[in-house]
């Protein structure tokens, strides 16, 4: 009897201390998959505050984000209820934050801001730089095409539009569903990139640099005996339709576009000196944005002698985005002073400013004497193109040969603004975005100062 008495109490203690040991293997699994405790485990610190945000988000009105004039660009009335877009113009930049899409564009970016709760449990709002009117405006120029359409302000580098369209599809924010499998498509290498983050190449938009380096070289009242073609190293190259110019000197070579004069001097100039004011002009260098990472590349030191001089008018390896474009107009229209791009005017809520956007110059990418004698050339440039010189816009085209088509482009700038146009995949030269420019330039100036709060 004593020993069925012991079996059955050893028995209870088994019992008990395999209750005991599940207990603590259980807790155990809980403070690691569970997070119950920071640094444990990075997947369940990650889960716990996915839930958390999940939590502040639903008890949270989504900030709104506005344009420099304070008009609205997206705005939500009810915590947990995502933001509508007010402008198609707007899609691609200001993007989506949504559980079943993910994070994109701005509201991606900003996510934390703009649900970041004040006294209100209202989000902060993110103030632009832009203009409502000018991006649509911008919008519109391009609607239809891969184009895309940069507009500086060049005292300030404030981004006054930022536009991007693709053909055949056009991006509605407020309804993701209606043709994701579009925008996710093979055609559009996975889903739809930003235009302005494309780098390719420039085509003679990059002519403007290489004069100013010319100029400095003390090069440009030397004179050049264009027989429309050029040979350096095993190639020769030649002007756009074959093209002869006689005896030019730099002031006619840009408003000619000659491309065997740019090679020429670029080989005379030389792989080190392009490769230095090339990365003045921030060509090269990657540009840490406040709204996205915008890279670009000139290869000169893999390139041969043949792409060297090639890159002097725009093509070999050299490999633009059309914010890089923009930076080279902004950059003669201030007298060689590049200054960075922002998007970010401010972003505040009831409990006050949380941050202010500024300029910030980059570089000094040329002399001033260089710079406004390249302005000079290209004021005679745009007359060429067609524009009433009454105008005060200088401008320069670009038409180059990507994948047997054309990446046209469209540079230009007045006293206050430099616009870029550039489409992608097209039959077009970049002599036919003129008249957007033009337009574009209309319009700014009918437009009142930016009151800034």
């Amino acid at each position: 009897m004593k020993s069925f008495f012991s079996n059955q109490i050893n028995k209870g203690y088994a019992v008990i201390f395999g209750f005991v040991a599940l207990t603590v293997i259980f807790s155990c699994y809980l403070m690691y998959y569970g997070a119950v405790f920071y640094g444990v485990n990075e997947k369940g610190d990650a889960l716990k505050e996915s839930m958390v945000k999940k939590e502040i988000r639903a008890a949270t009105v989504e900030g709104s984000i506005v344009d420099a004039s304070g008009d609205i660009i997206t705005y939500s009335e009810e915590p947990g209820v995502s933001a509508r877009c007010m402008y198609n113009s707007y899609s691609q930049l200001i993007g989506f934050n949504s559980a079943m899409y993910g994070r994109y564009g701005l509201r991606g970016r900003y996510e934390e801001v703009l649900f970041t709760g004040d006294k209100n449990h209202q989000g902060s709002t993110v103030r632009l730089t832009t203009l409502n009117r000018i991006q649509n405006a911008a919008y519109d120029e391009i609607r239809g095409t891969e184009g895309c359409v940069v507009i500086l302000e060049n005292a300030t580098g404030r981004i006054i539009a930022l536009a991007t369209s693709y053909p055949g599809i056009e991006m509605d924010v407020n309804d993701l569903s209606s043709n994701w499998n579009e925008m996710n498509s093979s055609e559009h290498d996975g889903f739809l990139i930003q235009n302005w983050r494309k780098a390719l190449a420039p085509g003679s938009t990059m002519k403007p640099v290489t004069a100013t380096l010319v100029f400095d070289e003390g090069l440009s009242d030397e004179v050049y005996e264009d027989t429309g073609s050029e040979k350096i190293g095993g190639y020769t190259f030649h002007n756009a339709g074959k093209g002869v110019n006689g005896s030019i000197r730099l002031n006619k070579a840009i408003v000619k576009s000659c491309n065997t004069y740019f090679a020429h001097m670029t080989n005379e100039i030389g792989l080190f000196n392009l490769k230095e004011r090339a990365e003045a002009f921030c060509i090269g260098r990657q540009l840490e944005l406040d709204f996205c990472t915008v890279s670009s590349g000139h290869h000169l030191s893999d390139s041969t002698t043949e792409e060297v001089a090639a890159a002097g008018f725009g093509q070999g390896q050299l490999l633009l985005t059309p914010i890089n474009i923009a930076l080279i107009g902004e950059a003669i229209a201030n007298g060689g002073e590049l200054k960075q791009p922002y998007l970010i005017d401010s972003i505040y809520n009831a409990d006050g400013v949380s941050y202010t956007g500024e300029t910030q110059v980059l570089s000094q990418a040329c002399s001033r004497e260089a710079a406004e004698y390249v302005s000079s050339a290209m004021l005679d440039a745009a007359e060429s193109y067609g524009i009433d010189r009454k105008l005060g816009i200088h401008a320069k085209t670009g038409t180059a040969q990507v994948n047997g088509m054309h990446r046209a482009s469209f540079l230009s700038f007045n006293d206050k603004y430099t616009v870029c146009l550039v489409e992608n995949n097209t039959r077009k030269s970049g002599k036919n975005l003129a008249g957007s420019a033009v337009r574009l330039f209309k319009l700014l100036d009918s437009v009142n100062e930016v009151k800034h709060e």
